[in-house]
């Protein structure tokens, strides 16, 4: 057995125009022992969103690719952060503000999951699952992210085992999580659209989803990565 990995990003309606730039971003890896996938969300009211979103998942990889897998929660997020800022360079953090949820796994199926800020990480594993990582009860534009939270405590995180075939998680941004009311359907359906697919043709069908979104007067980014055992 093994993983397939898509994902996609497309600039939403309402930034094409306003000639503004796509502020989500996306970064799959796939190694012969691991895997990761960072879909990173930058909030809108910031003028270096898109940089930051784009520095997060770079961040991440770096992480990856700097500690080993067992390493702690708060360590792993710690790196993150720093490595973060650095790469912001003379951007201010303030100005870069984004979300960040990442899936990390290895061979066996084991996966860990983070997530900070809004959004939605849907996983069918060993169980089933949304983490939640934000205050279901605040309004719906507050949120918080890389660059308005320094603690640990506004992080979810969780570890999931993939170990069987079907098993699968989605990362998306709330330009699409707001949208989806089944979760479980929603991962369901679009694990066995993209079963067949190789990663060319998988990104090519989720665009097409994304840029045919469905509900009214949408105009956000939508971002998407989906992971599933084959």
């Amino acid at each position: 057995m093994g993983f397939l990995l898509h994902g996609a990003s497309v600039i939403g309606p309402g930034h094409i125009a306003s000639d503004q730039p796509n502020q989500d971003a996306i970064l799959i890896r796939h190694w012969s022992d691991a895997w990761l996938a960072v879909v990173s969300d930058g909030m809108g009211s910031k003028p270096h969103s898109d940089i930051g979103s784009r520095c997060a998942c770079r961040a991440v990889l770096a992480a990856v690719k700097s500690l080993s897998f067992d390493v702690s929660d708060k360590d792993f997020i710690h790196f993150i952060y720093k490595h973060w800022l650095s790469l912001l360079g003379n951007t201010q953090a303030d100005d870069a503000v984004t979300t960040c949820l990442i899936a990390w796994g290895i061979a066996s199926g084991e996966t860990r999951l983070f997530q900070l800020g809004d959004g939605a990480v849907i996983y069918d594993g060993s169980d089933s699952w949304v983490l939640v990582s934000r205050d279901t009860a605040a309004f719906g534009n507050e949120t918080t992210g890389l660059g308005a939270s320094r603690k640990y405590s506004d992080w979810c995180c969780r570890t999931v085992l993939l170990d069987a075939e079907g098993h699968a998680i989605a990362l998306l941004t709330d330009g699409i999580s707001d949208d989806v009311n089944d979760s479980a359907g929603f991962l369901e359906y679009t694990a066995m659209q993209l079963r067949t697919k190789g990663r060319r043709y998988g990104k090519s069908w989720i665009r097409k989803q994304l840029e045919e979104w469905p509900t009214p007067a949408h105009s956000d980014d939508k971002t998407m990565a989906l992971i599933q055992r084959i």
